[in-house]
């Protein structure tokens, strides 16, 4: 009788977690460009910084970085880069995106999906169909403002994982 009572209340602990309120005074480890940019590898162009983004990472993962997001689900797109995608031979890249909240409980947030894209190219330029460097797309649906911890894992290669973390702040 004690091992049900036991097994059932680890079931409502499992179930019923407590509810903490944000932690006060809490400062938010928004993600800075670095004093040296990352410069992405050729064929890719290096992007300008502005005051809110940025690229980091390193060739194996890379992405634009807005340190500041306005809540709207819409909005929240995420494009990554690798030189080792290849947009013309996987449409579905193996990436995957979670978002966790920093300052407050909140469940995990996973990317829905994740689409391949052709390579970006000025109009003028035409579209060049040899060309490899795409990218790849996702969303985050952030639920509520906050602090929080945005993380890309790739999986392309076995044995191989590239991971790219950073900070941003939703309001």
């Amino acid at each position: 009788m004690r091992a049900v009572r036991l097994v059932l209340l680890l079931s409502a602990f499992a179930f019923f977690q407590p509810v903490l309120p944000a932690q006060q005074n809490f400062v938010c480890p928004i993600t800075k460009a670095t004093a040296e940019q990352f410069i992405p590898p050729l064929p890719w162009h290096p992007q300008s910084k502005t005051d809110t983004t940025f690229q980091i990472g390193t060739p194996g993962l890379w992405s634009y970085v807005s340190n500041h997001w306005t809540l709207n689900n819409e909005q929240n797109k995420l494009p990554y880069f690798s030189e080792r995608y290849d947009w013309t031979q996987k449409k579905d890249p193996p990436l995957a995106v979670v978002a966790r909240r920093l300052d407050a409980p909140a469940p995990l947030i996973w990317a829905q999906w994740v689409n391949g894209a052709g390579p970006s190219y000025k109009p003028a330029e035409g579209l060049d169909p040899s060309r490899r460097d795409g990218f790849m797309v996702t969303s985050l649906a952030i639920p509520s403002e906050g602090c929080w911890e945005i993380s890309a894992h790739l999986t392309d290669v076995r044995d191989n994982v590239e991971t790219l973390t950073y900070t941003v702040l939703v309001d």
